[in-house]
């Protein structure tokens, strides 16, 4: 049974969020659109830190952690977006929860962003910042990577670029409806839910994709930017969630069999009817349950 919290929040979603993004309006309008719901949200969680120390060269990048808490878990989390805006305040609060939950702490990094910086530009950031964790002297097997949406795309594009690079593998990854194919896929789940999903649009995702390689069409099917044509082999234990209605469930089904036709433990959970992002959203009890979901597995890989 879905609860009428969400019922209700894919009600909104599909009237405000979905309506923009098939209208043809420019970048800057969509992030000034996207800024009005960051207004829904605190800029710092109550009861957590942000700090910044240990600045990237070419982006924002932060730690958040809860006061008084004392761990070695990192959860590096990649934010959603699409590639091209972001929802700091939401990504911010959405990773509190989690940290509370897994009693971890969090290094949130804010990569550059399409059409002013294309890929490798953001792969380059969020790569780094793994690198820097390791020269820092965190142990990979303390490490979770996380994201959500094209920041759970970016983080299994960091497991391949890590692997291929033979740097450690971290714990896991924890991916949140991921973006994993920046193709256009014409079957599947982008057909089957493209007016079930009541968030995304498929027809404005396909451009702000193409945003994120340049224009270079050739470019879609690399496997740093789209990880579903990747090799698995040598990647750590991975979860995915993704909800039954959204455009983006294949990504998940299609990566989940690779992992597991390469030896790779791959989990996929399936929420009924939730919206895209619902774990960002803390009014329905859902996004909770699902959070516990997470953090169990952070602890399970970082006992």
């Amino acid at each position: 049974m879905v609860s009428w919290q969400t019922t209700t929040a894919s009600l909104l979603a599909r009237l405000t969020v979905k309506q923009q993004l098939q209208r043809d309006v420019s970048v800057e309008r969509l992030r000034e659109q996207i800024g009005a719901i960051e207004r829904l949200f605190p800029e710092h969680p109550p009861g957590f830190v942000v700090a910044h120390d240990h600045p990237l060269p070419h982006c924002d990048a932060e730690w958040l952690r809860e006061k008084g808490s004392a761990t070695d878990r990192v959860i590096l989390h990649f934010p959603g977006g699409a590639y091209v805006a972001r929802l700091p305040n939401m990504e911010r609060a959405m990773m509190a929860k989690i940290c509370e939950a897994a009693n971890a702490r969090a290094r949130l990094v804010f990569d550059r962003l399409a059409p002013e910086d294309p890929f490798p530009a953001g792969h380059d950031d969020s790569l780094g910042a793994y690198e820097q964790l390791l020269e820092l002297g965190v142990e990979p097997g303390r490490i979770v990577l996380s994201g959500i949406s094209a920041g759970g795309g970016m983080a299994l594009a960091v497991l391949l670029a890590a692997r291929d690079r033979g740097l450690p593998m971290p714990a896991g990854a924890v991916l949140m409806s991921p973006l994993t194919d920046l193709t256009d896929p014409h079957e599947g789940t982008r057909v089957a839910n493209a007016v079930r999903d009541p968030v995304l649009s498929e027809k404005r995702g396909i451009e702000m994709r193409t945003m994120y390689a340049g224009g270079d069409q050739e470019m879609l099917v690399h496997p740093w930017v789209s990880p579903i044509y990747g090799e698995f082999e040598g990647l750590p234990p991975l979860f995915f969630q993704a909800g039954s209605t959204e455009i983006l469930l294949d990504d998940s089904r299609r990566c989940v069999e690779r992992a597991r036709a390469a030896g790779v433990a791959a989990e996929l959970e399936v929420w009924n009817e939730m919206p895209h992002g619902w774990q960002g959203l803390p009014f329905i009890p859902e996004s909770k349950r699902a959070i516990e979901h997470c953090a169990d597995f952070v602890r399970q890989r970082c006992p």
